[in-house]
Parts: structure tokens; sequence; C-alpha cells
């Protein structure tokens, strides 16, 4: 039987896989391949993170999201303390997540930049008149 992968994996995975008898079909990913497959493993990290159902098992999936986000970083020439810098800058001026705040909706008058914002983003923000 053959299956489907087509997804980045872990550099040793390919040599752990042929011990237990699999034949693996791998290559390497030039630079803008590599930065794309690393932001789609970015996805399923965090999925894989939403779906954890233990705090050991959040923890595991949480260096997952990690390790794919400093490859990331590195791929794309950014340092950490670069993003860290930023992180900083954000929480400072928007706020972090400590006061757990939950936004339903919002409702925007057409003339307002903001109205834009949304309407350019259908599938992140639908409308619901």
């Amino acid at each position: 039987m053959r299956f489907k992968v087509q997804k980045l994996i872990r550099d040793r995975l390919p040599q752990r896989m042929r011990s237990q008898g699999l034949a693996v079909f791998d290559r390497r990913l030039g630079d803008e391949e590599f930065v794309a497959a690393l932001k789609d493993k970015l996805l399923e990290e965090a999925q894989e993170a939403r779906e954890a159902t233990s705090p050991t098992e959040l923890a595991d999936e949480l260096a997952d999201v990690m390790e794919v986000i400093l490859a990331l970083a590195q791929a794309s020439g950014l340092s950490l303390d670069e993003i860290e810098t930023r992180r900083i800058a954000k929480r400072a001026e928007r706020g972090g997540f400590d006061q757990r705040v939950f936004n339903a909706a919002v409702e925007a008058e057409d003339d307002l930049p903001a109205a834009a914002y949304y309407l350019a983003r259908p599938r992140q923000y639908p409308r619901e008149d």
C-alpha cells in the first residue's frame, strides 16, 4: 500500500521510518518551497495543539509549534530578538490576552476605514446582515 503524505517532516524521520521497513519517497525543498511548507506546517501543528486534551499533550504540540516557528524565522532571515521586540511592541500597543477578551462581532458604517478592512477579508470576517 502507498499513502500520500505531501508535507514537511522532521529531518530524522525518513531514517526512522526506513528502519521500520517503510519505503520513504522524500526530497529536499528549495528556499521558497521550504518557507511555504513551513507555513503549512505551522497551521498543522497549531491545529494539533488545538486538539490536545491534556497538559502533557499540549506541551508536546506547543513544542512542535515552537520548532516550526524557529525554523520559519531562520529561513526568513528573522532573528528571535527581532520577533520578540515586535511582540513586546504589539503588546504595549494592543495588550496581551490577560483579560480574556472575546469579540463576538463588530458593526461599522460603510465610510469607516475599518469597514474596508473587514470587507477585504470575507472568509475571516463574514457579514451577518
